[in-house]
């Protein structure tokens, strides 16, 4: 298990404890964007030189109106070291939000946006397989040409054309040729 998720696990349960689940969910995200890579707040945060008594009122300023589990939570993260995998620590958390609440994120790139038709044959199809219900997250990327690429959890399914394609110039390319066949003919 990565330490992202070692926290992501004590977070939930402080924050499953406290009924705040959702909310904590919003608020770590909402931290997470403001600490992404570029920003002020993610130099100033990892920078070895601003002491950390500055880096927690910084972040309690920040946090003021929060609730107290994420606020908390920040904090420890501050007092640990470890503020620069909060982007890591929100995805784990999401993760496990997910799983407490039967559901699986599934990532559907095609070439064209989605119909309602399909997005509900996607649905239904890992509601089958996995008895739980799917949040589409869907990607429009023209240069796979026609089909879809469906990542759920580590499994990808590629049924695009271009992979198609590929896999057909590969097998062309391999194909033993007799070539003195070839000639008389």
């Amino acid at each position: 298990m990565s330490v992202a998720a070692t926290y992501a696990d004590a977070l939930y349960e402080a924050a499953e404890a406290q009924s705040a689940v959702d909310r904590v969910r919003t608020e770590l995200a909402d931290l997470a964007e403001a600490m992404a890579d570029g920003t002020d707040l993610r130099t100033a945060m990892l920078n070895p030189e601003v002491p950390d008594a500055a880096k927690r009122a910084a972040l309690a300023e920040i946090m003021e109106g929060a609730h107290p589990v994420t606020s908390g939570f920040a904090q420890v993260l501050v007092d640990r070291g470890r503020i620069g995998e909060i982007g890591d620590m929100a995805q784990a958390f999401a993760k496990r939000v997910d799983v407490a609440e039967g559901r699986v994120v599934v990532t559907a790139v095609t070439a064209v946006p989605l119909t309602p038709e399909l997005r509900e044959q996607i649905r239904a199809k890992v509601r089958a397989q996995t008895g739980r219900d799917a949040e589409l997250e869907e990607t429009v990327d023209p240069t796979i040409i026609g089909g879809l690429v469906l990542r759920v959890g580590e499994v990808v399914v590629d049924a695009s054309l271009r992979t198609r394609l590929e896999e057909m110039r590969r097998s062309l390319e391999s194909a033993p040729v007799d070539l003195a066949s070839a000639i008389e003919a």
